[in-house]
This record gives C-alpha cells, structure tokens and sequence, in this order.
C-alpha cells in the first residue's frame, strides 16, 4: 500500500421543495490503524458546507454564520463532542477493516 490516502464516504439526503439538506460522512486513512483515521462529518445546504465535525480537530468548525452559531452550541456541549469522536470507531473502523481485508490488500 503506497502513502496515498483512500476515502470512505456515507450520504444522507434529505429534501422537499427544491431545498437540498444533506449530509456527509466521510473516512480517510491510510492503514487500519486508528490514529491514521480521520473521520469528518459535514452538513450541506444547497451544496454549501456550513459546519463539519473533523476527528483531527476534535470539534466542529462553521464556515457560515449560521455553522459557525451552532458549531460553538455543539463544542459546547460534552456529549455531542465525544459521541461524534466515537463515531471514528463506529462508522470507520469496521469499513475500514472490510476494505483492507477484502480488496485493498488484493492484488
């Protein structure tokens, strides 16, 4: 496995009207090891971003004013930060092992 970085990526659409809501879940890494796992979660608007949770970071980060109001109400908030943290296990760690075992290790 050479040093380049393979993504996982879980959508959830929701929309009514025309409105787009959606979100992304998305697993980078470069080994099954969990330190070399990064978990980010985003919320779009009409193919805007306006927050996402980066498992690096450890917090949400806006990058609208309205992300940036509820990123500070979610790092607020203990509960919300360590579910999400553990969401890297949770969502990652078992894809992760799937695609090593399965088809990335393969040649």
């Amino acid at each position: 496995m050479d040093s380049s970085s393979l993504c996982l990526l879980f959508l959830t659409l929701c929309s009514a009207d025309a409105f787009l809501h959606y979100f992304v879940d998305r697993c980078e890494f470069n080994s099954t090891d969990l330190t070399d796992i990064e978990y980010i979660f985003s919320y779009y608007y009409n193919r805007d971003e306006f927050i996402r949770f980066s498992s690096s970071l450890g917090k949400y980060v806006g990058y609208t004013e309205f992300g940036v109001m509820n990123a500070e109400r979610f790092n607020k908030d203990p509960s919300e930060l360590s579910a999400m943290k553990a969401q890297k296990e949770a969502v990652c760690k078992q894809h992760i092992d799937v695609w090593y075992n399965n088809m990335l290790s393969k040649s």
